[in-house]
């Protein structure tokens, strides 16, 4: 068993599957990890890039997926998948910042349950996004910790770290609609769980297509509204739920 691994749903990605996981080999030196892409059957053949490279690399693993979509059960199929004690998510499109892995492994190591890397604290950016896409995701950041109660500088991000103890906690508690798994896991998680977060720039897409679209938005107002009125009954009845 790897001590961590790492979960990366994928959905027409196969452009980025080898220079990600060259990426990977050089900034886990050292660690015992393990990579495995869960493909939703993409047309552009990204589950049979995956299971060739894995035919050379002991590390990485394809869950290859036919009938089902979505990001966050993907995300979930493939924690239940492999077994660690530490899972990290992150996206296949290089966007998210591979280097900053060992830090957030630190930070599991240390004694935090879940580690996210967010682009809203201090060293950390959104990179080149455009003025309206930063109004949106600060707006649905506000907008989720006020109703939710958390306090989460980046609530949004697909890219964290989490314990196997969390996770099999909230499992039978997951939904697994939309792209945001992250919330789903923060919602049904104990109330104590102890989270870090480790900043990091959100880099520009190599290749593929941008999953952001008016539905994800509509996704989340969704998810909010059903899990808000069960968060504000917690924090005013906290030894009754």
């Amino acid at each position: 068993m790897p001590e961590l691994a790492i979960v990366i749903p994928t959905y027409n990605e196969s452009k980025n599957i080898k220079p990600l996981v060259a990426r990977l080999d050089q900034t886990l030196d050292g660690v015992d990890w393990q990579v495995l892409f869960v493909d939703d059957n993409s047309p552009d053949q990204t589950a049979d890039v995956v299971t060739e490279l894995g035919q050379s690399h002991a590390r990485v693993a394809c869950l290859k997926r036919v009938g089902e979509k979505g990001l966050s059960s993907a995300c979930i199929a493939g924690m239940r998948h492999v077994h660690a004690p530490v899972y990290a998510i992150m996206d296949a499109d290089l966007q998210h910042d591979e280097t900053r892995l060992p830090l957030m492994l630190e930070q599991i190591r240390a004694g935090a349950d879940l580690c996210i890397g967010t682009r809203y604290s201090s060293g950390g950016s959104v990179g080149e996004w455009g003025m309206v896409r930063q109004v949106i995701s600060r707006s649905a950041t506000w907008m989720t910790n006020f109703l939710l109660g958390t306090r989460l500088s980046d609530p949004m991000s697909g890219f964290f770290m989490v314990s196997d103890t969390v996770m099999r906690h909230v499992f039978k508690d997951l939904e697994g609609q939309g792209f945001k798994i992250l919330l789903d896991i923060v919602v049904h998680a104990r109330q104590d769980i102890v989270i870090r977060e480790v900043p990091f720039t959100f880099r520009p897409r190599v290749a593929g297509e941008s999953k952001l679209r008016i539905s994800v938005i509509v996704a989340l107002l969704v998810f909010l509204a059903k899990k808000a009125p069960r968060r504000l009954m917690q924090r005013i009845f906290p030894d009754h739920h």
